[in-house]
């Protein structure tokens, strides 16, 4: 596997979260990870960006127009970021209504044969009793559509290692749910 994934979003969305879980996933599968983190004025709703590199890169930061996948836990930070997706790549967008995303962006991004994958994570979460786990919502959703080459198994193998015991069942709970919702 040789994959690029950009993970963006606000101060508090767990961006540094899931880049541990992408990079703890890389390893896991004995591949090697490169990564880096951007973030301004995170602890006050600035961006956060992360660039995450599995399998054989040399520099940790993404090229524009190279990313296999964008994560987008805000749809400012989307539009923000959209750049660094490649022809042919997929981007997941937390919101509540696809429909909301810029038409004339939405043309753009077609013409590159990149799909926009809407889903309303945040909503789930609160749904589920955990506003912080939008995050996992995003990536379990993306798991289930079958957009990415991520297993089910091995996601959740390095969530179960990585999260906190207070939070384990709920974000286990939460990742089956919503790989579930991505399914459908």
């Amino acid at each position: 596997m040789k994959i690029q994934i950009i993970l963006a979003g606000v101060g508090g969305q767990g961006i540094l979260f899931s880049s541990r879980l992408f990079s703890d996933l890389g390893l896991k599968l004995g591949l090697e990870v490169t990564g880096a983190e951007t973030h301004g004025m995170s602890q006050r709703g600035g961006s956060v960006v992360a660039h995450i590199k599995i399998g054989g890169y040399q520099s940790p930061i993404i090229r524009g127009g190279t990313a296999d996948i964008l994560y987008s836990l805000d749809e400012n930070e989307a539009y923000k970021n959209l750049h660094f997706v490649k022809q042919g790549g997929h981007c997941f967008v937390n919101m509540v209504d696809g429909d909301r995303f810029n038409k004339n962006i939405l043309d753009h991004l077609k013409k590159k044969n990149i799909s926009v994958h809407a889903f309303d994570a945040s909503g789930m979460a609160m749904e589920m009793g955990s506003v912080r786990a939008a995050n996992i919502c995003l990536i379990g959703y993306s798991v289930g559509t079958g957009s990415v080459p991520f297993t089910y198994e091995d996601l959740k193998d390095v969530l179960k290692s990585i999260s906190r015991k207070s939070d384990l069942e709920q974000n286990l709970q939460i990742f089956d749910t919503s790989v579930a919702r991505g399914k459908q």
